[in-house]
């Protein structure tokens, strides 16, 4: 694949995310909370507390992991997270719906109703 190839994709995928940044993220403010763990199925004690400033805690009900920023991509939340001293990057995709955001490993977390 050539270079003008891969710009040409880099380009349709930052017209994609446009979409979802140009609607804004207030649907994404509150708690997500783990719904379907791929590893230990039934464990719901992880979260994502989400402002509408751009950032994100990821804690579990004892203690915080970590704090990030979070920027909408194409179907995508981008977070950078500081954890451990270090920055760590991380990819939630974006349910078309919005009902839904999975990690890269296809843990499932969905907005707290409450």
């Amino acid at each position: 694949m050539g270079i003008r190839h891969t710009l040409a994709g880099i380009a349709l995928l930052a017209l994609a995310g446009s979409t979802l940044a140009q609607e804004g993220t207030g649907w994404l403010a509150g708690t997500w909370q783990l719904a379907e763990d791929r590893k230990k199925p039934g464990f719901t004690d992880d979260f994502m507390d989400f402002d509408a400033q751009g950032t994100v805690v990821l804690r579990d009900s004892q203690k915080v992991y970590a704090h990030c920023r979070y920027q909408p991509g194409a179907g995508v939340l981008l977070l950078t997270c500081i954890a451990g001293g270090k920055e760590r990057p991380m990819t939630m995709r974006v349910a078309p719906d919005k009902a839904s955001l999975t990690n890269s490993v296809g843990d499932v977390y969905r907005k707290s109703r409450k």
